[in-house]
């Protein structure tokens, strides 16, 4: 009976010793949550005001958040007492361990840090490279998603993107919508121009200024049609709008002119011995 008196009473004082470092470990971990919260939303808020991009901003506020949780940790246990030597000796092993089993995956994370920080795109924007075309849906660290003109959600590798060719279609604001329109040799070409010209002129949401101008240019010289190049401006919201209204529009204002769109064909000429 005296041994579990004793032992409890050993218990008692260890605990009461023990108090003022938990006590101070959770007044540590307490404080480090708050200000990883307060820290992680003035920067979001900040970077918001700037308009930087959604990828980038909540890339750089997970790492706030991670490196003062780590710094957080390493804080208690110090206060509880507990030396932290041997536990930053086996974080530098697991992240070796985790970096040799990652390692083809280190390219991506590479790659997906230089786009965020280089921002050759952003969030939003209409991108094309290889076999793929759509809209930035989301930049992470390994990869980037995109949603294509068919709803479909791709998710690239950052290190293929950072390898192509990548084609920023919403880079400027203004975009020019080009047609490619074959008419027939024996057609007149000012005649051509002016009907074109008046077509652009009647056609909603394109841009004309000094800077933007529509032009009707012929371009070469076919097989079985002068192939002219029709070209003009407009927002990028309304490209495709433009695209089609123009293609019908031209069309019509042609067949009303009488004049004919042709298409690939051969001659055969038979000399009869």
């Amino acid at each position: 009976m005296d041994k579990v008196f004793d032992f409890w009473e050993n218990l008692k004082l260890s605990v009461l010793e023990y108090l003022p470092n938990l006590g101070a470990a959770l007044i540590i971990t307490a404080a480090g949550i708050l200000i990883a919260f307060i820290v992680v939303r003035v920067t979001r808020k900040a970077m918001t005001k700037k308009n930087v991009d959604l990828s980038l901003t909540a890339f750089v506020c997970k790492a706030i958040r991670i490196i003062i949780y780590i710094l957080t940790l390493f804080s208690a246990l110090s206060a509880l007492g507990i030396s932290t030597t041997g536990l930053v000796a086996f974080f530098s092993a697991a992240a070796a361990a985790i970096a040799l089993a990652l390692k083809d995956r280190l390219n991506d994370i590479a790659s997906g840090i230089v786009i965020l920080f280089t921002r050759p795109f952003v969030t939003g924007d209409f991108i094309e490279f290889d076999n793929y075309a759509g809209f930035v849906q989301k930049i992470d660290v390994m990869h980037t998603n995109i949603m294509t003109y068919s709803r479909t959600n791709v998710i690239i590798p950052n290190s293929v993107i950072s390898s192509s060719k990548v084609n920023n279609h919403t880079a400027e604001p203004i975009v020019r919508v080009q047609v490619d329109l074959p008419i027939p040799y024996e057609a007149d070409i000012n005649t051509v121009k002016k009907i074109v010209l008046d077509v652009l002129r009647d056609t909603d949401h394109l841009v004309h200024d000094e800077t933007h101008r529509d032009s009707v240019n012929l371009e070469r010289f076919g097989d079985s049609a002068l192939e002219f190049s029709v070209r003009c401006f407009c927002d990028f919201k309304d490209y495709w709008t433009v695209y089609y209204a123009l293609t019908q529009n031209i069309k019509e204002a042609l067949d009303k002119n009488g004049i004919s769109i042709p298409f690939n064909q051969l001659d055969v000429f038979i000399k009869n011995k």
